[in-house]
């Protein structure tokens, strides 16, 4: 067996399964150094001097030693119950978490949750988490309003290797951060073809035939996935002022959708709210037919009164930094 795999073995041992050879951990999970050798030598070489290259060199900094080193412990991760005495800390305003595609249905409907561990792990930025993801097959990373739990009462941990702990993350905190480039552009595919073959009454604005078949995709591809093909049309300098504005049809039947389910009490839909209002008024606000419309959604997604409400999208700072990341100015 090699470090890497002995390395994964003492995580075994010191996460999980400290009977496997025979030792126990005591409640702040350290394991006794000699012990641990004993154990791990009855069925391979193993020394002390293994261990420390194991403790030094492994890339998640799973193991600490305490000051002497005859004690050692798993930093995070178990499923037993130990207390490694990790401190609370006030988390940034965003941490982000890295899973594999097969477990994205399960989270956008569950939350993060610590399932055999006894928290939830976060990363401190979306590379870490594609690392993680990674390790679990297509990689999928969700930003976490971590900062936003934190001033609700939800208690954060971070651990000697820079891991962020949590109990749970429920579904109204997180969002899909990454996305599949070519799955997007099978979507945008799908909605190029609506807009072509479904008909449009073009003396009745009010007319949402083809926002509607659109909207159906999000039953086929989630509405994240959908919500990004979305943006991509927006995007999209070529396209139509049609286009967009079948876009923001789209948006307005969601955010109604989404109250619908609010009241049926299912999980409501998710919007990336500055990049909606910021894409929909830089390429409709100056189009007369658009101007209810556009200003209806933001109300909606903004809670403002529709009739007395002075916000002005166009001098929000916040739109205007979200589009500035997309090259994009009201200017």
């Amino acid at each position: 067996m090699n470090l890497k795999d002995t390395s994964k073995y003492i995580s075994l041992i010191l996460r999980h399964k400290p009977e496997t050879i025979g030792i126990t951990l005591d409640e702040h999970g350290w394991a006794n150094v000699d012990e641990l050798i004993a154990g791990i030598s009855k069925t391979q070489d193993f020394n002390m001097e293994m261990l420390e290259e194991i403790v030094r060199t492994d890339e998640k900094q799973r193991y600490s030693f305490n000051e002497d080193k005859t004690l050692i412990r798993a930093n995070q991760g178990h499923s037993i119950p130990v207390d490694v005495e990790l401190e609370k800390k006030e988390p940034p305003r965003y941490l982000y978490h890295g899973t594999g595609e097969k477990y994205r249905e399960s989270i956008d409907s569950q939350g993060l949750i610590p399932k055999s561990r006894l928290y939830v792990h976060l990363s401190p930025d979306i590379e870490t988490a594609i690392k993680v993801g990674s390790r679990h097959g297509k990689p999928v990373v969700y930003r976490v309003w971590a900062g936003s739990m934190h001033d609700a009462g939800f208690d954060f941990y971070k651990s000697v290797n820079g891991v962020w702990l949590t109990s749970k993350v429920p579904t109204q905190y997180i969002k899909r951060e990454t996305f599949d480039e070519n799955e997007i552009e099978i979507v945008v595919r799908e909605i190029d073809a609506i807009l072509l073959k479904t008909e449009l009454d073009d003396e009745a604005l009010e007319d949402t035939s083809r926002a509607d078949v659109i909207f159906d995709l999000e039953e086929k591809y989630s509405w994240e996935v959908l919500q990004q093909a979305l943006f991509n049309i927006l995007l999209d300098e070529k396209r139509s002022e049609d286009a967009w504005y079948q876009m923001a049809v789209v948006f307005w039947i969601a955010v109604l959708e989404s109250k619908s389910r609010k009241k049926k009490g299912l999980p409501k839909l998710k919007f990336k709210k500055k990049t909606i209002i910021g894409l929909l008024y830089y390429r409709l606000r100056e189009l007369d037919y658009a101007e209810n419309l556009i200003w209806s959604i933001t109300c909606e997604l903004y809670h403002l009164d529709y009739c007395n409400s002075m916000y002005d999208p166009v001098n929000d700072d916040k739109i205007i930094r979200k589009l500035e990341k997309y090259g994009l100015s009201f200017k």
